[in-house]
């Protein structure tokens, strides 16, 4: 089942889904900024975005593709694991923000 007009190119639905992902992240930081600190609230957000980029990338998608999130995924998510790691330490003594921080495996 097509839920998109045929008007929608393939690039134009990917954008539209991407903006869409976006749009319900915001909302769940939302909510995390309500129960974390700033900073927390920040990686939460940046973790999303790398998962959720790291998930589109895929070798068969058309090259422009491939290069636009290469690049976006190289300026979101290069410090990723250091800002994990940072906030790991920082804070070490509480467990539930760790729980949430830990939640996120990028590989490192």
């Amino acid at each position: 089942m097509n839920i998109f007009p045929k008007i929608f190119k393939r690039q134009n639905r990917e954008i539209f889904i991407y903006y869409i992902v976006i749009i319900l992240i915001s909302s769940t930081m939302t909510m995390a900024a309500d129960r974390y600190p700033p900073d927390v609230t920040t990686f939460l957000h940046d973790a999303e975005i790398c998962q959720y980029l790291g998930g589109e990338w895929d070798s068969t998608l058309p090259d422009d593709r491939k290069k636009d999130l290469t690049e976006e995924i190289g300026s979101r998510c290069d410090t990723i694991y250091e800002k994990q790691k940072s906030l790991r330490n920082k804070y070490s003594h509480d467990k539930n923000i760790l729980s949430i921080i830990n939640v996120y495996d990028f590989g490192n």
